[in-house]
């Protein structure tokens, strides 16, 4: 068995918490992620439900790579 170093346990702590404030969910972000990059690329204000996008994006590695992702092709299709 291995141990976690004392960082290691720290960093899963944080994103415990970190994680707590995220009511959307990964559906819910996938669904809206269209919306929330046309209006940044537009340079809109953002709506408050898309607040919830936002706060999932900087918790969430794997929906931030598709977003990124989502970005790069939007941009090129510009």
């Amino acid at each position: 068995m291995m141990k976690l170093s004392y960082q290691q346990i720290n960093n899963l702590i944080e994103l415990t918490i970190a994680t707590v404030d995220d009511s959307l969910g990964c559906d819910g972000c996938l669904e809206l992620m269209d919306q929330f990059a046309q209006a940044e690329l537009d340079d809109t204000v953002m709506p408050d439900a898309m607040e919830a996008v936002r706060i999932h994006l900087e918790q969430c590695k794997c929906c931030k790579d598709e977003y990124e992702a989502l970005m790069i092709a939007l941009r090129e299709v510009r």
